[in-house]
């Protein structure tokens, strides 16, 4: 299957093309840079592997968690090309394409994998991959949660493997808690390959999008529900 790959879920992003087990892949490795550079550089990816972004047969998208601006970019890109090609569009979670690139060959590699993403002001949004071999992928992505950083620190159980873009962000606080597994750096941030690999996965199970209903999952709620989330904690 012919799929085009999108990640804009942060402030720099990439693309790629796969078919037949061979992939290309280029990154917008300036922030900002998606809405200038997204369609030129599917062109390039397509073309590598010899084909036009016109002959995608699936376009896959990380739905989120990101920031607004950078996943509208990402969404509404994957969404118009579904709708002029016929393609099959497939959003996928972020949190999903991490764990399978932290998971690799390793021996955690059936282990649950605690993935945070820096949400500003202290706070991290998180959430758990879980093996499931039901699941087309092999992993399940538990209920995300906005928390602040000691409070996600301390649910964390000693030897619990953690992942994500927020162990840059936070290297020092997560250094004071040598008992957790860290999955390689190379892991922590999601690929465009590893999104199409999880779109690949899922079609062939027979999912799909709608391009007139999918819509992002933001890093942050609205100050409403921010404030409800906050208050019950």
């Amino acid at each position: 299957m012919k799929t085009l790959a999108i990640d804009s879920s942060l402030s720099a992003g990439s693309v790629a093309a796969l078919f037949e087990g061979s992939a290309a892949e280029r990154s917008f490795p300036v922030a900002g840079e998606h809405g200038r550079r997204i369609a030129a550089a599917l062109a390039a990816v397509a073309g590598e592997l010899g084909w036009s972004p016109a002959d995608a047969e699936l376009l896959a998208v990380v739905r989120g968690p990101g920031s607004f601006t950078s996943l509208r970019v990402g969404v509404t890109t994957a969404k118009a090309m579904a709708w002029a090609n016929g393609a099959r569009l497939l959003g996928v979670s972020a949190f999903e394409v991490i764990a399978r690139q932290s998971a690799g060959p390793q021996e955690h590699g059936s282990a649950p994998i605690a993935i945070a993403y820096d949400a500003g002001r202290g706070d991290v949004f998180a959430a758990t991959a879980v093996p499931a071999t039901h699941s087309p992928t092999g992993w399940i992505i538990g209920a995300p949660g906005l928390y602040s950083l000691p409070t996600w620190l301390a649910s964390l159980e000693r030897g619990a493997c953690i992942s994500g873009p927020a162990l840059a962000i936070f290297a020092d606080q997560i250094a004071q808690r040598p008992d957790l597994l860290v999955a390689p750096r190379a892991a922590w941030i999601p690929t465009a390959i590893g999104v199409g690999n999880v779109a690949i996965l899922r079609a062939a199970a027979g999912e799909s999008d709608d391009p007139q209903t999918l819509v992002p999952d933001y890093l942050r709620p609205s100050y409403a529900h921010e404030n409800d989330s906050r208050s019950s904690r």
